[in-house]
């Protein structure tokens, strides 16, 4: 085996050796660069060095990623990476279950990959290939010297690992990922499901097992169960005679269901009736039941429609870079994208409808473009590497390097989280989604609320929960933008407003961990389709009568979309120009809406700085110094920094009128 001087002095028995230390040394990014070629320069050192030939097949690979003549002066970057890291307690002892990740007497040992990045002068940003090197586990064992490390993934799935996924799931996680019984949630619910026997559409034999899929629909031909065909599909066979009609997608769905040895399966296009308006409105009440019952559910998230069909489930249903050489006492093997990457590029996981699709489900079976992902709430396996440990003497967790904030929205919450803060993770998550009509925001959602209203014990107002209105009212989102608006839904609900491009923009304040207490000063009712009102939340102390609706006050809107309260305004000074520190790398100054300092302005003109608010610049500048500002109540919070003090603030609202009504823009001291 033959080697350049650059690959050779690279070293790789030591490079990715695994390093041990502390977690306060070792959890730091290991990524550096290791070697930088041209692309013609690559091409020209893989004719005589080994190591360079599977560095060219690597790019080579991802050749629709790159421009379609990829110039010579492309330049690629090979890097190193920290994938896993196995922690350990330095006495030896078993990891008692209160010790977190990242504990400083745990010792960890770090499980490093290579990666390939490339860049051209007209990117943005270097694009890392999605397929890299890692070490290959000794063998198939699962043990402290084989986790983390790799295992060859070949064109068709080893269906004794996904059995064995599923298998040890329930016998390891117990009751904290145990599917609910639908005995146990609904007393009348009729399911329907694909008897895979049978060939047939049946109702669900009471607390039967069943896998449910989830996929996108896209824009591809979709055989639906309408009120004419359902005689005929619940006919036994009656499915064989229109199988070549079905989606690709739901077919292999199908073949799984059958080679897993089970025999129920739920696809919302066969087992709804589409042009049903009951029926419709019955079953997409209980997504909760449909998903949080199954057994298993089954995700198509590879190519964009139903006909992508699951990647792997048939031989050379998906492509593979087949490396399996040993080279400088390294036995490399290729490494597929992570958990986070893989969702993340999907279509899947960007949909509105499969948000709560993912979250009401116990057990996750993902099908991506390269490699199949088993998730549930206390773990995520994956094809390519070994990390279905159970030993209790060590704990895995994922490099920093692969870490990022997207992690948390791309997974279940953990099973820690309840009440608000599982609310909170379901509504940020799901609004960062898109959806081809916008009027199918609250339905889309409406399983995920269902189940959240049986654990807070609380009905909902246009998404906020009754019990805690105060608290969800106050969220969070600094981007002021009117084409942002959902029409249909009021404009004081995060229903009533899309996401914008940037991730991560909505926040619950009083979600957050400092978070001690809210005290209301608002008295919110809310006004039906008739025009009475009613009080939301309990009945304060001292009670404030409101005078009759009247409709003419906001004739253009329609009555269920209004609030109506009294509260006390005061005007407050908001500056002209933003803040002059307001750091454009970490604000939204660079989307057009900086921070803007608040406060009282004396008479010497001087501005006693209370907070700031973030404004869209074009507004700002159409308005006067003095807006009107209502008080919405007092927070208290924890002091981040000595948790023993508690921080007294204000919530106003900076509002504008049109018409008889009121517009919104929280603001916090």
């Amino acid at each position: 085996m033959s080697f350049c001087d650059d690959c050779r002095s690279l070293d790789l028995s030591t490079r990715l050796k695994v390093t041990k230390g502390t977690v306060q040394t070792a959890q730091t990014s290991d990524e550096q660069d290791l070697r930088k070629w041209t692309l013609k320069s690559l091409r020209k050192s893989a004719e005589t060095c080994d190591l360079c030939q599977l560095f060219l097949k690597a790019v080579h690979f991802h050749d629709r990623m790159l421009p379609e003549t990829p110039p010579d002066n492309l330049l690629c970057r090979l890097v190193i990476k920290d994938y896993g890291d196995i922690l350990s307690m330095q006495s030896g002892e078993i990891i008692p279950p209160e010790i977190l990740l990242g504990y400083e007497s745990n010792d960890v040992e770090q499980i490093l990959r290579l990666y390939i990045y490339v860049e051209t002068l007209n990117q943005a940003r270097p694009l890392m290939l999605p397929c890299g090197f890692q070490m290959k586990a000794p063998d198939s064992s699962v043990n402290r010297s084989t986790v983390l490390r790799g295992r060859v993934v070949d064109s068709q799935v080893d269906n004794s690992l996904l059995l064995k996924w599923i298998k040890m799931c329930p016998e390891f996680h117990g009751s904290i990922c145990a599917p609910a019984r639908i005995l146990d949630e609904t007393d009348n619910l009729k399911m329907r499901v694909i008897d895979i026997e049978r060939l047939c559409i049946v109702d669900l034999p009471r607390d039967a097992e069943y896998v449910a899929l989830s996929y996108v629909w896209g824009n591809a031909q979709q055989q639906l169960l309408l009120l004419e065909n359902l005689e005929e599909l619940t006919q036994p066979f009656g499915i064989r005679e229109i199988a070549g009609k079905l989606p690709k997608t739901i077919r292999d769905a199908m073949n799984l269901v059958e080679q897993l040895g089970q025999r129920f399966l739920w696809v919302d296009a066969m087992c709804i009736i589409q042009d049903d308006p009951v029926d419709l409105d019955v079953q997409i009440q209980h997504m909760n039941v449909v998903y949080g019952c199954a057994t298993l559910t089954v995700v198509a998230a590879s190519g964009s429609d139903s006909n992508a069909g699951l990647p792997g489930l048939n031989s050379n249903s998906r492509k593979l870079l087949a490396i399996d050489q040993e080279i400088q006492g390294v036995r490399l093997i290729t490494s597929l994208p992570d958990f986070t990457r893989s969702l993340g590029d999907s279509v899947w996981d960007s949909r509105g409808w499969t948000m709560q699709e993912k979250v009401l489900s116990k057990h996750l079976l993902i099908f991506t473009e390269y490699q199949i992902f088993y998730h549930c709430n206390s773990a995520t396996w994956c094809e390519d590497a070994i990390w279905e440990s159970q030993d209790p003497y060590i704990q895995l967790s994922p490099g920093i390097d692969i870490s990022s904030p997207d992690n948390a929205s791309r997974a279940l919450p953990h099973h820690s989280f309840t009440g608000l803060r599982k609310y909170s993770h379901f509504v940020t998550d799901y609004r960062s989604r898109q959806l081809s009509y916008q009027s199918d925001a609250l339905n889309a959602f409406m399983g995920a609320l269902t189940a959240l209203g049986r654990e807070l014990n609380t009905s909902f107002i246009w998404g906020l929960p009754e019990s805690a209105f105060n608290d969800t009212l106050l969220w969070r989102s600094p981007i002021q933008k009117a084409s942002l608006r959902r029409e249909q839904f009021p404009s004081w609900t995060w229903l009533g407003w899309k996401d914008s491009v940037l991730p991560g923009l909505m926040r619950f304040p009083t979600v957050d961990a400092e978070h001690v207490e809210t005290v209301g000063h608002v008295q919110w009712h809310r006004v039906t389709s008739d025009g009475s009102q009613q009080l939301i939340g309990p009945s304060p102390t001292t009670y404030f009568e409101l005078p009759r609706f009247d409709d003419s006050m906001a004739p253009k809107v329609p009555p269920q979309n209004l609030l109506r309260f009294r509260a006390r305004s005061a005007y407050l000074f908001v500056g002209r120009e933003p803040k002059a520190d307001d750091a454009r790398e970490s604000t939204f100054a660079r989307y057009g809406c900086p921070n803007y300092i608040v406060g009282l302005q004396n008479e010497d003109g001087k501005v006693t700085h209370l907070s700031s608010i973030s404004l869209h610049e074009d507004w700002r500048r159409s308005q006067p110094d003095l807006l009107e500002f209502i008080l919405i109540c007092e927070r208290r919070t924890r002091n981040p920094w000595d948790k023993g003090e508690v921080v007294e603030g204000l919530d106003l609202m900076l509002f504008l009128k049109r018409g008889g009504s009121i517009f919104g823009l929280f603001g916090e001291w």
